[in-house]
């Protein structure tokens, strides 16, 4: 249908920033995996269920004025493959696109829930970001698991003197190999490096570490979290932590970034260690990947976890490993 709202719309792009709902209703239980799908509003971004009995995104839309919104089914994928037989005991993580796919269209209230044909490239945008945007629940997840980022004197009074051989240019890869992902710039002379070598064999190869320790310059900028909101991941080699900077416009301008018109690229160190957390593999092997077995006994049952104790759990069995403790009340 033709909708005169589509052209009147005036929509912005969310930030990194933005809480985005569009995988559970605000203000019920209803979510995406549900029939009537979620509505997610294209103006504030609201997660609404345009179904009965509730219509909570119809109810959004007549007390805002935001007449726009996407709606988000997310429908299980048949798959004709078997279920591979369980081998242990564990919980294997399957990517999201393998299991599921989203059913989508524009919806304006304005004109009585009716779905929008040719919609504009300006709403298609809007749509295609709330799409790829972070779910609001899973950015607070990510702040919860996040450690608190200080601020250190290293930031404060940086001399900055852009080398002989710097070009914006070359922002897109290591100075040093070809790595073009998790690279850092570092802020007194906008040297790229690669980010540290992981245990795992991946991550880079070492390269901003080892800028530091021949230049002695100590913080650097990790450039595919830059927002137009001015925040970023900064390290202090000095202090070998992640720090807050301050300063961080007013350091990147000096090599002709302009923080108000970057788009985040990358993942945070925050994202990265919820991510890790989420997928790592608990499985009860050793450090060469054999198989533990079993044992029972005297000295070898661990403690039952009731719910809430496996902090004290686990410093009773730190305790019980100690062997004066053991001769002293397990003779």
């Amino acid at each position: 249908m033709v909708c005169e709202h589509v052209s009147q719309a005036v929509l912005t792009l969310p930030v990194s920033s933005t809480p985005v709902y569009k995988e559970e209703c605000t203000q019920c239980f209803d979510d995406h995996n549900m029939a009537a799908g979620i509505d997610v509003c294209l103006s504030c971004f609201n997660g609404g269920c345009p179904g009965a009995p509730n219509n909570h995104a119809h109810q959004h839309a007549m007390k805002s004025g935001h007449h726009l919104t996407v709606n988000i089914r997310r429908v299980r994928k048949e798959s004709d493959e078997r279920p591979t037989k369980l081998t242990k005991l564990e919980i294997v993580e399957e990517p999201e696109n393998d299991q599921y796919e989203f059913e989508t269209f524009v919806r304006c209230w304005g004109c009585s829930g009716a779905r929008v044909d040719n919609v504009p490239e300006d709403v298609q945008r809007v749509v295609h970001a709330v799409l790829h945007a972070v779910e609001a629940s899973k950015g607070s997840e990510i702040k919860a698991w996040a450690e608190e980022v200080t601020a250190c004197s290293h930031f404060d009074g940086l001399t900055q003197a852009p080398a002989a051989d710097f070009s914006s240019e070359a922002l897109h890869q290591c100075s040093m190999c070809d790595k073009r992902d998790n690279l850092w710039m570092c802020l007194s002379c906008g040297h790229v490096g690669c980010g540290r070598k992981q245990y795992d064999g991946s991550g880079g190869n070492n390269h901003a570490i080892a800028h530091f320790e021949q230049t002695g310059h100590r913080v650097s900028v990790k450039l595919g979290t830059i927002t137009p909101e001015g925040t970023a991941d900064a390290y202090c080699y000095a202090c070998d932590d992640n720090k807050l900077n301050p300063h961080l416009a007013q350091h990147l301008q000096v090599f002709g970034i302009n923080v108000a018109a970057q788009q985040k690229t990358e993942k945070s160190i925050a994202e990265l260690q919820l991510e890790h957390n989420l997928k790592f593999d608990f499985s009860m092997t050793t450090a060469d990947g054999t198989q533990l077995q079993p044992v029972a006994g005297p000295g070898l049952t661990g403690l039952r976890n009731l719910g809430n104790s496996c902090y004290l759990a686990s410093v009773m069995q730190c305790v019980f490993g100690i062997d004066r403790f053991r001769d002293r009340y397990f003779p």
